[in-house]
């Protein structure tokens, strides 16, 4: 099973109405500090982020996603929005 396929999985926990995951990993290749694990930019709309902070929203995505960023995931770039926010962006 792929990462991407692992971490949409994790956050599906969440129930997200719109969920996109790219893998970076390419534009990363041989970075310093990098043991293994690749880059990926999440995407994520979910109702649960009403009335959160940018930092409440990260915590709940990194909350999900941890078992994966013990070795799967170095890096983990989030755009955690709201149904309104993403419609009107």
């Amino acid at each position: 099973m792929t990462t991407i396929v692992q971490l949409e999985a994790a956050l599906a926990t969440l129930e997200p109405d719109h969920l996109a995951i790219q893998d970076d990993s390419a534009l990363h290749a041989g970075h310093a500090g990098n043991t293994g694990g690749g880059h990926y930019t999440v995407t994520i709309v979910c109702t649960k982020f009403d009335g959160l902070s940018l930092l409440k929203r990260h915590r709940l995505v990194y909350d999900a996603a941890s078992a994966l960023m013990k070795h799967d995931i170095h890096a983990l770039s989030i755009q955690a929005k709201t149904p309104k926010e993403y419609q009107t962006d």
